[in-house]
């Protein structure tokens, strides 16, 4: 079995959608724990990478380069719409330190609950976003003037702040050959934009991966470049 380091680091402001809103003045929610802590679920990191190593595949077979195949990615990550997983499983990310920090965190609201709550918690690390629709309408006859927001459009969301740092770990069922540890490198690296509105300036991410028992991750691109210049 293998274990290795995922890293991911927000390069902007990200809403990790949780599918739920928060009250009546949060349309969209992001995830995160019974103390207010943020994080990012397994399953949405194992889906993400999957869509990240398919990119990475096509761009070898673009190239020429006869690297990855589909058999590695099903091998990796199980096949699409089947029951059958694959080789790899996905812990959840979490903040650095999350242990030490919900253990305090936790002490804090029982001891002092006018000051710490999971509302408070929720403020140190997100920003509230709103957006709304509109009106692109042409013709002249009707009420609504184009330019104007539509009405009942308001929307508003609770997004990840730049710059905050999560890693989880991705276990192996079997030790990984250099060629498949090389190939999760790059789907890693490759990964560069998470969440909801992707489109409209949110979810740019930077991730990596480490891994102690093996040849620093770096190497992965020089293997690349000696296969590039052999073929």
């Amino acid at each position: 079995m293998s274990v290795f380091k995922f890293n991911l680091e927000l390069l902007s402001d990200t809403l990790i959608g949780s599918g739920e809103g928060w009250g009546a003045t949060i349309d969209t929610d992001i995830v995160f724990d019974d103390f207010g802590l943020p994080y990012i679920p397994a399953r949405r990191i194992k889906g993400c990478l999957r869509e990240s190593a398919l990119e990475v595949m096509e761009m070898f077979e673009q190239s020429g380069i006869d690297f990855a195949s589909m058999g590695d990615i099903d091998t990796l990550f199980g096949k699409s719409g089947q029951s059958e997983s694959g080789a790899l499983s996905f812990s959840d990310c979490y903040l650095d330190n999350y242990s030490l920090d919900k253990q305090w965190i936790e002490w804090l609201i029982a001891e002092y609950p006018d000051i710490f709550s999971k509302d408070a918690i929720l403020d140190t690390f997100t920003s509230i976003r709103q957006q709304t629709a509109i009106n692109k309408n042409e013709d002249p006859r009707l009420s609504a003037k184009k330019g104007v927001a539509e009405k009942a459009s308001l929307r508003t969301s609770r997004v990840l702040d730049k710059g905050i740092k999560f890693s989880g770990s991705i276990e192996s069922s079997f030790d990984l050959e250099n060629r498949l540890f090389d190939f999760l490198v790059f789907a890693s690296r490759n990964l560069r934009y998470m969440g909801t509105n992707r489109n409209r300036g949110l979810g740019s991410v930077l991730c990596s991966l480490t891994d102690g028992s093996r040849y620093p991750c770096a190497e992965s691109l020089k293997n690349l470049e000696l296969k590039v210049m052999e073929g």
